[in-house]
């Protein structure tokens, strides 16, 4: 048995962007088999640290899917302010839609792009790739190694992502035949702009200016409301 994979990000430039995965199983009714089994079907996420998921967004997708997160959710820091290792995202997919095509899932995961470093060179972009994600599925440990073939699953057990190993306590994982998660992998490029080290003074004395020019501004638009009041003051008459 194959299942099929592809992925894709759009659009193509942008600070928010959607990653969509389409799974088709090759083999008819084997969504409705591995749900007789008591399985489920994960897809696995890794992030560099220049990307970014929203948990409360993805929350709007859970009549396609439930979500663990892991990492640094804070949406406002930029890449400067990050542990370097990034996020990732594991998936518990829902069964599809009764449809023509019942057996293709397609997941989508909203994604943003936080602001990059300065650069000390020339460069005017940062650039990070993000793997397509990796399909696996999980069973209790109680399901027979018979059973496991018959799903077309390969009987060699996959080792849970290290940041979500709490969650595979009683369950097994195994990856479909035919679908090599190394192999089969793919990866997306995103390149966002960046500044310059070089810029830095000027940003910061042209971001000064401005708050003192405001700053003036306001003050001088408090002194003549209050000189108008002063005036229209009535004046008491003996």
């Amino acid at each position: 048995m194959t299942v099929l994979s592809s992925s894709s990000l759009e659009p193509s430039y942008g600070f928010h962007r959607t990653f969509t995965t389409v799974l088709t199983p090759e083999t008819p009714n084997w969504v409705a088999e591995v749900e007789e089994a008591r399985c489920s079907i994960h897809l696995y996420y890794k992030f560099p640290v220049l990307v970014f998921v929203d948990p409360y967004e993805l929350a709007n997708y859970n009549h396609i899917y439930t979500f663990e997160h892991y990492g640094n959710a804070n949406l406002e820091l930029p890449v400067a302010a990050m542990e370097s290792e990034g996020t990732s995202v594991l998936l518990t997919l829902a069964k599809p839609n009764s449809t023509a095509d019942s057996q293709a899932f397609r997941v989508q995961v909203p994604l943003h792009i936080r602001y990059g470093k300065p650069s000390y060179s020339n460069e005017t972009h940062s650039t990070a790739e993000i793997e397509w994600p990796q399909l696996f599925i999980l069973c209790p440990s109680s399901v027979s190694l018979a059973k496991v073939l018959t799903l077309d699953l390969d009987p060699q057990n996959l080792l849970p992502p290290r940041e979500f190993a709490s969650l595979f306590e009683g369950l097994t994982g195994y990856v479909p035949r035919n679908f090599d998660p190394d192999a089969a992998r793919e990866l997306e490029v995103v390149t966002v702009p960046v500044g310059q080290y070089a810029d830095v003074f000027q940003v910061k004395f042209g971001t000064a200016m401005i708050i003192l020019a405001m700053f003036v501004y306001i003050g001088f638009i408090m002194y003549r409301i209050s000189r108008g009041l002063v005036n229209r003051a009535p004046v008491k008459e003996d």
